[in-house]
């Protein structure tokens, strides 16, 4: 174990600030990090807030204590640790740049409730540049599969980067994978043939980005289908034996402010399991800047995230 300020590139980053939330979180970083064969990097910044209590203990003791923690577990992982004197989402933000992924963990009753309050994991969440893993104290409770299972949500072609990580966790976890395209009708489809046009063609839709997927990965045993239905409801029941739900968030730049699409949002307070959300580049290309970016007045206003299936 190594004490350091600059990150490690292509690792597993993870915020701590000793709670118990923060801890579980610690535990799922540790196995992503020992199924890719990457450094872990646990970092400490204040001040923390949002959904977590503060603490009062020294953060070199807090990290210490989350060091020792994953070593005792994984003795062959290589773990380092930072502590930041900055605001939490900001260096997390910061850090998830050269990560190949982010993980944050939350807590409060009825589900992701304190995502929702301007916590620090829901900054994160609407800037993170890796994928973020949001990590669900209570997920542990929950009936899963056996074999596990990844559950992708997919609009179309957009989605691919999102379908591409959940292909690789599936194999990385030795998982199934689920593949939910979920689709409505548009208000254009008023009459029987206009609707059942509309069902042919989100078959098709999904039909081929699956085909696309598993020709790269033909050693992953998945499922596909096609549902008609509030994609956020359909993806949380999945969600109710699932190891993760994996959901792309697209950001574009807009004059509205930086949010969380609606699936997203969903997914966040009702979803059983984890989340993983992965950034996409939106219509625009735009990618979504930092809160101290926003901060500094890089852009007019602030970006919109919509979600790839909302």
């Amino acid at each position: 174990m190594s004490l350091r300020n600059e990150p490690p590139h292509g690792h597993v980053v993870v915020g701590t600030d000793g709670s118990r939330a923060a801890t579980h979180a610690l535990d799922q970083a540790a196995g992503e990090a020992h199924r890719r064969r990457v450094p872990l990097e646990i970092v400490h910044a204040w001040p923390w807030g949002g959904a977590y209590e503060p603490f009062d203990d020294d953060p070199q003791d807090i990290l210490a204590k989350a060091a020792q923690h994953v070593t005792e577990r994984s003795p062959g992982l290589q773990v380092t640790t930072a502590a930041v004197p900055d605001d939490a989402a900001e260096v997390l933000v910061q850090r998830s740049r050269a990560a190949a992924l982010t993980v944050v963990g939350t807590r409060g009753n009825g589900g992701f409730k304190g995502l929702l309050l301007g916590s620090v994991s829901l900054r994160v969440a609407a800037h993170c540049r890796s994928p973020l893993l949001i990590v669900r104290h209570e997920s542990a409770t929950q009936p899963i599969s056996s074999p596990p299972t990844v559950v992708v949500g997919m609009r179309g072609q957009e989605d691919d980067p999102a379908a591409a990580f959940a292909f690789a966790e599936a194999l990385r976890r030795n998982a199934n994978l689920s593949i939910v395209h979920a689709w409505t009708y548009n208000r254009s489809d008023r009459t029987h043939d206009d609707r059942a046009a509309r069902a042919r063609q989100e078959e098709l839709t999904a039909a081929r980005v699956v085909k696309a997927l598993h020709r790269e990965n033909p050693f992953v045993q998945l499922d596909s289908r096609s549902v008609r239905g509030a994609p956020a409801q359909i993806l949380t029941d999945a969600s109710a034996t699932s190891a993760v739900v994996v959901i792309a968030a697209h950001r574009r730049k807009s004059g509205l402010g930086l949010q969380l699409g609606p699936v997203t949002h969903a997914l966040l307070h009702h979803a059983s399991s984890h989340v993983v959300l992965v950034p996409v580049a939106g219509r625009t290309g735009a990618e979504a800047l930092s809160p101290q970016e926003h901060r500094e007045g890089r852009v007019e206003g602030q970006a919109e995230q919509a979600d790839g299936l909302a």
